[in-house]
């Protein structure tokens, strides 16, 4: 088991990716806390953390408020038995609108959950892993950090900015056993794809349905596929494993290659 004995902390982890990570985490060894504002989807995903022999914690917590964010880290810690070795900042959301037509609330929202999210789960938990010499943060970016896309401006700053902060951070910590990376995905098969369906089909402009939308960005892509959540559930085991301690500042794009940088 590659996570054995190790404390993580998945924030999102009620569905989708963070889902995926902590039942991965969990089936590697680890003692797995999943946060999220939905008490009953975190609550499901701790029992079935538990069923692999592992501890499972679920707290509620928002990950845009940092007051929230910083209580959870350390109810976090002291629930899985004295600290976190591997952060998975995971919670995000994303909204449509053409730049001229969004609002300072949906771009502050945006913002705070996908990015200042990160930052506030990282500045709450790097500080003991530097301490005890070992740690791993794993930041979900998405491919829309590396490139533009109409209609979600905020979502790609916020993306963007993810990556760019895993780059300095990782040089901040480079001599502590400490490393940074971030995931940057392609279109995955989860709720977020599913409940932006109808905004993708308008956005489109072109009168396709929304299953002919859905059916497009597939066609689009080089695999022809969207990409499940175990795959990149896969690459976050490998990054908090012990296998992986040479390797930070990094954003790993998974995208069945439609993005290529």
């Amino acid at each position: 088991m590659r996570l054995k004995g190790r404390r993580a902390l998945v924030t999102g982890g009620g569905r989708g990716i963070g889902r995926a990570i902590a039942l991965a985490f969990a089936e590697e060894g680890a003692d797995v806390a999943v946060l999220a504002r939905t008490g009953a989807e975190i609550d499901s995903v701790a029992a079935e953390i538990e069923a692999f022999g592992t501890r499972g914690a679920a707290l509620r917590c928002d990950a845009g408020r940092s007051d929230d964010v910083a209580a959870a880290v350390d109810e976090a810690a002291a629930r899985l038995g004295g600290g976190i070795d591997v952060l998975v900042a995971n919670a995000g959301m994303m909204r449509h609108a053409a730049v001229g037509e969004t609002t300072d609330e949906m771009w502050e929202e945006t913002l705070r959950v996908n990015l200042s999210g990160v930052f506030w789960a990282t500045r709450a938990a790097i500080g003991p892993m530097a301490e005890r010499g070992w740690g791993r943060v794993i930041a979900m970016s998405s491919v829309s950090g590396k490139v533009g896309g109409a209609y979600r401006s905020a979502y790609h700053a916020a993306k963007h900015g993810v990556i760019g902060f895993v780059r300095s951070v990782a040089l901040e910590v480079a001599g502590s056993g400490v490393t940074v990376n971030a995931i940057c995905p392609g279109f995955v098969d989860t709720r977020m794809i599913s409940d932006a369906k109808s905004d993708f089909a308008r956005i489109s402009g072109d009168g396709r349905s929304e299953e002919e939308t859905m059916n497009m960005f597939r066609e689009s892509i080089p695999m022809k596929r969207f990409l499940d959540p175990s795959e990149i559930a896969a690459m976050a085991v490998y990054l908090a494993s012990g296998a992986a301690g040479g390797i930070t500042g990094q954003a790993f794009t998974i995208s069945c290659g439609s993005v290529q940088i």
